[in-house]
């Protein structure tokens, strides 16, 4: 399991999200952009690009000059091929984790950036995206790949995903040889989980032995194994076994 999106339905508040877990690993090797929203007089009437070293450029208005509508807004193609694709690029060349917000219709006007987007998930760093619950053909193939988390996002776990995703992707970015060791235990259970060879017994045991570890290596952590896992498994049982 490598990669992390996270699915929610408009004004959920997917952005913030994002923004609180970027600034939680300001100065680790990280890449991306977000996708804010531009009020004027107290309505929303466009999207900002915002690159995560500070610049930010329109991306979207309702009265921008732009052939490409989506909704009531005309959106910059030009903005996403340069900036948006720019910041893909370079975190493929140098970054550990790549955040994309949003992967959505107003970001795929652009076929360079579903290219972009797709070399990422095909051979890139860890990344962390958000997207919406609209049926769009090139989202349902990401949703449907088997090195992707789906993370539902609602107003009930908001807090509880923001707190789960920090200290994961920090454990992620961690130079800890002990933390290195749990994360690779972790992942090979999540490739247990994915794969339909695994018998749920098989699985089941790993992550008894996995709490055990964790247990042993921050006996002081008492919630730490279900901070970082339970919810990450569980997500998985039921993404890929259909089990509740």
């Amino acid at each position: 399991m490598k990669h992390l999106l996270v699915v929610g339905r408009p004004g959920i508040g997917k952005t913030t999200l994002m923004k609180h877990v970027i600034q939680s690993l300001r100065g680790r090797a990280i890449e991306g952009f977000l996708t804010e929203e531009l009020r004027e007089d107290g309505q929303r009437n466009g999207f900002w690009l915002s690159l995560l070293d500070g610049r930010q450029v329109l991306l979207a208005h309702r009265q921008l000059d732009s052939p490409h509508r989506v909704g009531g807004y005309r959106v910059s193609s030009t903005v996403i091929d340069e900036l948006a694709v720019g910041a893909i690029r370079r975190g493929l060349k140098q970054a550990f984790i790549l955040f994309l917000d949003e992967i959505g219709v107003m970001e795929l006007v652009s076929e360079r950036f579903a290219e972009a987007v797709q070399e990422a998930f095909d051979h890139g760093p860890l990344v962390v995206a958000t997207a919406g619950v609209q049926p769009h053909p090139f989202l349902l193939r990401l949703k449907r790949r088997k090195d992707v988390e789906l993370i539902p996002l609602s107003s009930s776990n908001r807090d509880a995903v923001a707190e789960e995703l920090t200290a994961r992707l920090e454990a992620v970015c961690a130079e800890d040889d002990t933390v290195r060791a749990l994360q690779a235990q972790a992942n090979r259970i999540c490739d247990m989980i994915v794969s339909e060879d695994a018998h749920p017994v098989d699985v089941e045991i790993q992550q008894v032995k996995l709490k055990e570890a964790v247990s042993r290596a921050f006996p002081e952590k008492v919630a730490l194994y279900q901070l970082l896992y339970e919810s990450r498994f569980r997500r998985l049982w039921q993404q890929f076994r259909g089990v509740t």
